[in-house]
């Protein structure tokens, strides 16, 4: 006798709740949460749909990444994901918008020209330098030739490399959190919703500041304003960072409060050490594709 095939299970909608039979929900649309959907391979493949229209999902997104710090990363994790935007949709939006504000701005945070790789580092100017020098006595080039072609390069590859960070800090969150036993794509995730919000701060928080000292101090530039108060708003940022970062980690990890706290001030301190991590990846990967 031949064995009927046993009926789909049901599932609790995560979205709106509603009982529903196979892959999708009846009602909104959703799709249910498989083990397969939190592999590093459907991640990679769903970048390729990063370029999604900013609608009432994205706007939706942005209020809630920037009043209830972790939420969207509880959702996206619990599988409630028609109602927001993509964790990277949201982030792609958001850099076009930041790398848009610098411009006007005249910051080069993340873009980094090769004078501040240089000179402006503690970190491995001395390596940099070398590379350089053996560059250039290489090709038989004037320094000032390859100065333009690397800012040029740099310029263009800091827009994609950005991206960096998400992994940087993915690793850093399955190290603190490791008890929680989740997945590295899970944590990708938070990363991915904090710098977002870090995204914002620096598009929006810090020119917004920097025009209102400039008024104020009657400074020539938003520009001259960061560079003199430079201490100032690094403070500032890393303060912010951490703050949000208390809140961020409690609902995500549902861990100590004592523990998120001492997680968020610690990665608030090193958020500039991760940053000339970032540049010195930029330098080097510029470097290799002139």
């Amino acid at each position: 006798m031949t064995q009927l095939s046993a009926d789909p299970p049901e599932f609790a909608c995560p979205s709106c709740g509603t009982e529903s039979v196979g892959r999708y929900c009846r009602h909104c649309g959703e799709r249910r949460l498989g083990p397969d959907d939190r592999s590093l391979r459907h991640i990679l493949e769903s970048i390729a749909d990063l370029l999604t229209h900013f609608d009432s999902k994205g706007y939706r997104s942005l209020r809630f990444l920037v009043t209830r710090p972790g939420f969207l990363s509880v959702e996206q994790l619990r599988g409630s994901r028609v109602r927001y935007a993509k964790p990277l949709s949201l982030f792609v939006s958001i850099n076009v918008f930041y790398y848009f504000s610098i411009t006007l701005l005249g910051a080069n945070t993340f873009t980094t020209p090769l004078e501040i790789q240089l000179h402006q580092n503690n970190y491995y100017s001395s390596l940099a330098n070398r590379q350089v020098d053996h560059r250039v006595q290489a090709e038989q080039q004037t320094f000032t030739a390859f100065e333009a072609r690397y800012d040029e390069r740099t310029s263009v590859l800091s827009k994609t490399l950005i991206f960096l960070f998400i992994p940087i800090y993915a690793v850093l969150f399955f190290g603190l959190f490791f008890f929680r036993r989740r997945y590295f794509v899970e944590h990708a995730v938070v990363a991915t919703h904090l710098w977002s919000f870090i995204l914002l701060l620096l598009a929006i928080v810090v020119p917004l500041v920097a025009l209102v000292s400039m008024w104020w101090l009657e400074a020539p530039s938003t520009a001259a304003v960061l560079a003199t108060h430079d201490q100032a708003v690094s403070l500032f940022l890393q303060a912010s960072i951490a703050l949000y970062l208390v809140a961020m980690l409690r609902r995500v990890y549902v861990a100590n409060t004592w523990y998120c706290a001492g997680v968020a001030l610690l990665i608030g301190w090193s958020f500039f050490h991760i940053v000339w991590l970032y540049r010195f990846l930029l330098f080097e990967i510029t470097v290799l594709s002139l």
